[in-house]
């Protein structure tokens, strides 16, 4: 039996900072994912029975803080190499946006400690379902921030994975704190019956890794063939009117003639280009849009794209506003479709509550922030096959992915451009928060990055092909259509509101026993 009476304050803050370590390198580029079954333990453990609101808070305040410092540091570097802050700007802004996540986690050590001290294994038994209620807060309040939940980190788990058909990525955040509270329940209060919860989980979940009977797949070779431009352009660099030709030049005879590279001579049913890292302007430029049209009637292919169009502003007879768009092109150079990227970057693409940051430039090089598109779009190939394209950061909002299979898209498209992030850890992160959108879907996902990392995810989530980043060069690969609806497509986050009423009902019902809320260290009931 493990003594907690016997753990101070300052070993308590310990545990506090390993289990922030130990969630921070299940994720990349680390990446030691079996760490997920354990890496909320010892927060769980320095929770357990806290009779200080303050300290409750704090623990998970702690372990939070170190978490998103070590996988979100990027943003500090995106902040001072592309939104014009300097060092010391970069950093505090990113600190306080990592302190504003961390309230999240400190919520959960909080409601952990509180239903802990109504005695029983009840707080054991509720943890999964407050993780997932702190993480789908997270993931909605305000603009939302729902990078690298914890569920991510079983994408690799290839079978057990499959679980987020039905709950989405929140399911697997699940399933791995069940891990941690029944193990820590096993330590504090050692009993048969204790074990035997535990044991119980882990039986489950072993058959879970194992496979079920229904996850196994066609084995057989998909039918179509995708030709993916990783077109790796500088974001720096200076395009002038000789550049821009020689680069589209390029680009074109790598989308039309691509036999040198040793690929397949076979004609390709796709053609896909990442976000646009320059400044294309398809329907504002007819050098770009002939180009455009040519590779599609060229190759005999359907051309998928990204661009920045312009619209006139609703309030003003000159101002236009920038979006960030995506158009796909029939085989003979006609406009299919136009998506208008509906979930834009804060502090990237747009600057939230402006008069409270209105000393952040804007990581766009467009003038004016940019505006979010109004519907979902899904592009009809033929009468038979259909595609839903989302850009970038749209891959890690599981909902607002989940609707591009729910309105008929029988493929997934992810445009992207990952040289905003450099060389840090937020690439390989991007790629598996989008092979969580496979699978959660049952969609091929088609990934174009401008520099990487590109590559071809079947329906269950595992990268069939891939190519090197920081390249200028080609994936081509084989891919299908998918039809089968998943619940998850159908009835989106039903688990995460699920696990919400669940954790509400009880916390509600504990406050009128009697709570008392006391955020002065020390204090009691």
């Amino acid at each position: 039996m493990l003594n907690l009476s016997n753990l101070t304050f300052q070993r308590k803050l310990l545990l506090a900072v390993s289990a922030g370590v130990l969630n921070w390198a299940v994720f990349p580029k680390v990446g030691i994912w079996p760490l997920v079954w354990i890496c909320q333990l010892p927060l769980l453990l320095a929770s357990f029975r806290e009779k200080s609101s303050y300290r409750a808070l704090l623990y998970g305040f702690v372990t939070g803080v170190v978490f998103f410092v070590g996988t979100c540091h990027w943003i500090a570097h995106v902040l001072r190499n592309h939104g014009g802050l300097p060092w010391a700007g970069a950093e505090l802004l990113f600190l306080l946006l990592a302190f504003y996540l961390s309230l999240f986690y400190a919520i959960f050590s909080w409601a952990f400690a509180r239903i802990s001290l109504s005695g029983g294994s009840l707080c054991f038994g509720l943890a999964p379902a407050l993780w997932v209620s702190t993480e789908y807060l997270r993931a909605h309040v305000f603009t939302g921030f729902p990078w690298c939940l914890l569920g991510y980190g079983l994408v690799d788990a290839v079978n057990l994975s499959q679980v987020a058909r039905w709950t989405g990525v929140y399911g697997l955040s699940f399933v791995s704190i069940c891990v941690s509270a029944f193990g820590s329940e096993a330590l504090i209060r050692p009993s048969r019956s204790a074990v035997l919860r535990l044991g119980s989980v882990a039986a489950l979940i072993s058959c879970l890794l194992l496979g079920l009977p229904s996850i196994g797949g066609d084995f057989r070779e998909p039918p179509h063939l995708v030709r993916i431009v990783q077109t790796n352009i500088d974001m720096n660099q200076e395009l002038n009117a000789s550049a821009r030709a020689s680069l589209l030049e390029e680009l074109a005879h790598l989308s039309i003639s691509p036999t040198e590279l040793g690929l397949t001579s076979k004609s390709v049913n796709l053609i896909l280009w990442p976000e646009t890292p320059a400044a294309f302007y398809f329907n504002h430029d007819r050098e770009f849009r002939r180009y455009m049209q040519n590779i599609a009637n060229s190759s005999g292919a359907h051309f998928a794209f990204g661009f920045v169009d312009f619209r006139p502003r609703s309030n003003s007879e000159t101002a236009r506003d920038p979006y960030n768009s995506v158009a796909m092109l029939s085989p003979n150079g006609r406009v299919i479709s136009q998506y208008d990227k509906v979930h834009l970057v804060p502090f990237g693409e747009y600057i939230p509550y402006e008069n409270l940051f209105f000393f952040v430039d804007k990581i766009s090089t467009e003038s004016g922030n940019f505006k979010s598109g109004s519907r979902i779009v899904v592009t009809p190939l033929d009468n038979q096959r259909s595609v839903g394209t989302f850009i970038c950061y749209e891959a890690v909002v599981p909902d607002l992915v989940r609707q591009f299979a729910r309105d008929g898209g029988q493929l997934f498209i992810n445009v992207t451009n990952d040289a905003w992030f450099g060389e840090s850890a937020a690439p390989f992160q991007h790629l598996d928060m989008a092979r969580m959108r496979a699978i959660e879907n049952h969609r091929y996902l088609l990934r174009a990055a401008n520099n990487g990392i590109s590559a071809i995810i079947d329906s269950n989530g595992q990268v069939v092909k891939t190519v090197p980043r920081n390249q200028r060069t080609l994936l081509e690969g084989p891919f299908n259509f998918e039809r089968e609806m998943t619940f998850y497509s159908q009835y989106g986050d039903a688990f995460a509101w699920l696990c919400l009423l669940i954790s509400a009902t009880v916390l509600i019902s504990q406050g009128r026993r009697g709570w008392r809320i006391d955020l002065v260290c020390g204090g009691e009931r």
